[in-house]
């Protein structure tokens, strides 16, 4: 006979046909149909339908219970929002090897673990984890007044206050800088030669005397400098160079703006002259009379203390000098 495995059993009664879930089951050799069954409870006369916000009442044993969970894994709470499991008595919480036990909690709810014993230093310890499992933890140090004790750069600042610090200086005492390759070192040894020092770059001087002394020598060399130039043989700092045209019979100054001369004033008449030029002392002289004559491309040097004191008139028509004066 042929064996019924469908978990729906058809059933009829009065003309009327409906299904029972089931599951078929080997039992005792033969398969037989378990119905799925709904939990409801309730005194007599009514019913309630056990569902995830009705649940089954449990009476509670009066002298409590003893149990020992061996090797269970999983989660022991109540109902979401209801009233949580209470556990008492002695509890053992043992996790398995490669792990330790997690105790976790719904949101806002806590875990109070009470009793206990003190801790001894000699034969107890505690370990203390920071962020990501690391060795060390953020600790905030402050004073008595509860102040932070500043720190900058990460390094942490220590005030020393009320004691005595003996400290040792080596005999040799170097200043460096970032690498023995690039640094600047100035070594020495008690009784021992000079060291060399070799200065480069901007030094700035700051010291009164020395400043005073340079100052003292600036004036000085000003000084000479005047009196080299009384002396006309001091080098000067600049110099003047023009042409001057005269036309007959008119007299022409050579510079009517002037220029102070330390060393002299040379005067030339231009290859392309027609005719003399005479060199004179002022507005007035007569050149065929009095003046300097010169032929063209001739020239002359003055000592004098201004271009403006010379003065030139052509012999005819229109004659030109160059000039340059230091």
């Amino acid at each position: 006979m042929p064996t019924d495995n469908d978990p729906n059993v058809q059933i009829e009664s009065g003309g009327i046909t409906f299904n029972v879930a089931t599951e078929a089951i080997n039992f005792y050799g033969a398969t037989a149909h378990f119905q799925y069954m709904k939990v409801a409870y309730g005194p007599t006369g009514s019913v309630s339908l056990v569902s995830s916000s009705n649940g089954l009442p449990v009476n509670v044993i009066a002298g409590g219970i003893t149990a020992n969970l061996v090797g269970f894994c999983g989660a022991i709470q109540g109902i979401p929002g209801g009233t949580p499991v209470v556990v008492s008595g002695t509890v053992y919480a043992q996790g398995v090897t490669s792990a330790p036990v997690f105790v976790r909690t719904f949101t806002g709810s806590q875990v109070e673990v009470t009793g206990g014993r003190s801790l001894s230093k000699s034969t107890d310890n505690i370990s203390v984890f920071g962020p990501g499992g690391v060795t060390w933890v953020y600790t905030n140090l402050v004073n008595s007044s509860g102040t932070e004790i500043g720190n900058s750069g990460n390094p942490l600042f220590v005030n020393i206050a009320g004691d005595t610090i003996n400290a040792v200086v080596n005999a040799t005492v170097g200043v460096t800088n970032d690498s023995a390759s690039s640094a600047l070192r100035i070594q020495g040894l008690s009784g021992g030669t000079s060291v060399p020092v070799t200065v480069g770059n901007t030094v700035t001087v700051n010291d009164t005397a020395i400043l005073s002394s340079l100052s003292g020598i600036s004036n000085s060399l000003g000084t000479l400098n005047t009196n080299l130039s009384t002396l006309g043989i001091s080098v000067p700092t600049s110099f003047k160079n023009g042409r001057t045209s005269s036309t007959f019979p008119t007299v022409q100054q050579l510079d009517s703006s002037g220029f102070t001369i330390q060393n002299f004033v040379k005067i030339k008449a231009l290859s392309t002259n027609t005719d003399f030029i005479y060199i004179g002392n002022t507005g007035s002289f007569v050149g065929s009379s009095v003046g300097y004559a010169l032929d063209p491309g001739d020239e002359a040097e003055l000592k004098i203390t201004n271009t403006n004191k010379v003065y030139v008139v052509s012999a005819s028509g229109t004659q030109v000098v160059t000039y340059l004066a230091s």
